[in-house]
């Protein structure tokens, strides 16, 4: 079915002053339903231009907002766009459901958070979506204080948070929320674990570069599946360790060397994916480290059914072939599947007891 624009359409409106409107005199029902399939939800707004008919009817399409701000420098047109937001959300208040609201590729400055104060308030309190993606670009290692009446939001199911500084100063109650997606961030025990507590149906975890984080203990039964991305510490005394009897679904990727599951943190695992990348730096001395780690790691998963290697860093071949026991990938009743690269070699030459 093809989708006339607003202004195709305000040509067959007009001939209906000259002849019988047909498309005017369609039910609500079938006008919404064409009006919902106009992918631009700007678009949909100026249909309201088309007669009396059409002045209200598109406050009744569900219409979900996304800002793509341009990759520039340029402060006039980050500021255009920025003044185009608010006139767009103007208009959208009316709307009586608002799903979704996505803000991508903003360069984020604290001069602007006023700005993002006000999308924060409108996806939260005056839209009330269930999915919210706030993806902003930090300049001079500036991130964005995520507000704190946020933290209580009953609608919010899907939320994806990049350069916000979380610090839930109370209970956080998310109770709706089944997938979790946090990015370049430093987090604190204290806020990971009330972000978890206020989260019960919490399905879903992505964490990506970050760090600050020293303990993930997930005791949720219904949270059963987490990738972690490029955890990373200044000290190198500190690691991450993860406790989750109930996770089933566990993706580590990228730099991963300050990162400790052990066997008994995650008993329930069941598919355990691994992406590697060591990034040390002094590559004699570090060696044997690389060894210690990846060893650790893949002992920690070698009661799961499914494993998966993949190694993205030209020395983790040769790591691996020196420190995995090959009784690790025997054929067992419960292990259905093992995913290795092609060029993993296994040897027992270097491998100690």
């Amino acid at each position: 079915m093809e989708i006339q624009s607003p202004m195709k359409l305000k040509r067959l409106v007009v001939i209906g002053r000259h002849k019988k409107d047909r498309i005017s005199d369609l039910p609500d029902a079938i006008l919404l339903h064409i009006l919902s399939m106009v992918p631009d939800g700007k678009q949909v707004v100026r249909t309201s231009v088309l007669g009396k008919r059409w002045r209200s009817l598109w406050m009744s399409v569900p219409m979900s907002i996304d800002f793509n701000f341009p990759q520039t420098e340029n402060l006039v047109v980050t500021l255009d766009y920025l003044s185009s937001t608010l006139t767009e959300l103007h208009y959208c208040k009316s709307c009586d459901k608002i799903p979704r609201f996505t803000i991508g590729g903003f360069r984020y400055e604290h001069c602007y958070a006023k700005y993002v104060d006000l999308w924060v308030s409108f996806a939260t309190k005056v839209a009330k979506v269930e999915e919210f993606l706030l993806g902003l670009l930090s300049i001079n290692d500036q991130t964005y204080d995520f507000p704190s009446y946020a933290f209580k939001n009953s609608l919010l199911k899907d939320l994806e948070l990049r350069n916000c500084q979380l610090n839930p100063r109370a209970t956080v109650d998310w109770t709706n929320l089944s997938s979790l997606k946090i990015g370049y961030i430093d987090l604190t025990d204290d806020a990971m674990e009330k972000i978890l507590s206020g989260s019960p149906n919490l399905k879903s975890l992505e964490l990506d570069n970050f760090s600050g984080l020293q303990r993930l203990e997930i005791n949720s039964v219904k949270l059963t599946q987490v990738m972690i991305e490029s955890y990373y510490n200044d000290n190198d005394e500190i690691w991450l360790e993860i406790v989750a009897p109930h996770l089933q679904h566990l993706e580590v990727l990228e730099l991963c060397s300050e990162i400790r599951i052990g066997q008994r943190n995650v008993p329930s695992l069941v598919t355990a994916v691994f992406r590697l990348n060591f990034n040390f730096e002094n590559e004699e001395q570090d060696l044997e480290m690389e060894f210690s780690c990846l060893k650790e790691l893949l002992h920690s998963v070698a009661h799961v059914q499914n494993l998966e290697l993949v190694p993205v860093h030209p020395r983790v071949d040769r790591v691996a072939a020196s420190t995995i026991k090959p009784e690790i990938f025997r054929t067992e009743p419960s292990r259905n599947t093992i995913g290795l690269p092609w060029n993993l070699q296994l040897s027992t030459e270097l491998i100690g007891s």
